[in-house]
């Protein structure tokens, strides 16, 4: 399997990208032309011989992952609503369904003046707390959202 392939299927396994095509780009293939062809070519390279079973091994690793997460449920969750909208095989109504929730869930259906009012009488604690359950949702590790006290940042400068 070329290094374009196991890119392909490890994005595709762990939803990074919603769909197919995203996956493909994002993984260095070009995306160029009709989106009937790409999503076609897409769906192609998915069901490849040696893709499909690599998929399902990396599924299989990011199930494993997530039920030792605490925080799985809602991975979980996101992921297996990326598969239901991508699913060909799944009807319609079911489809436009999991895209709503995902929209929902992403916030994507909001738009800047929306996310400006909630924010606007929000306090410094509340805003640290959105922060933080925003980089829960992307990033792995905890991430430490805390400002760093103002000595810190003296001492990080470089002395002349």
């Amino acid at each position: 399997m070329t290094a374009r392939q196991e890119a392909f299927a490890r994005r595709v396994a762990l939803g990074d990208d919603a769909t197919l095509v995203g996956a493909m780009e994002s993984a260095g293939y070009s995306v160029e032309g009709s989106a009937g062809t790409l999503r076609n070519e897409a769906s192609r390279l998915a069901r490849h011989p040696y893709i499909a079973p690599a998929i399902e091994a990396h599924r299989a690793a990011v199930t494993a992952h997530e039920v030792r997460q605490p925080a799985g449920g809602k991975a979980y969750v996101l992921r297996r609503l990326r598969e239901e909208a991508d699913d060909p095989d799944s009807p319609p109504n079911a489809r436009i369904q999991a895209l709503a929730l995902l929209a929902r869930a992403s916030g994507a259906l909001e738009d800047a003046s929306d996310r400006e009012a909630k924010r606007y009488g929000a306090t410094e604690e509340e805003l640290m707390s959105e922060l933080a359950a925003r980089l829960d949702a992307y990033v792995e590790e905890p991430l430490d959202v805390t400002p760093a006290p103002a000595s810190a940042a003296v001492e990080d400068s470089p002395e002349d």
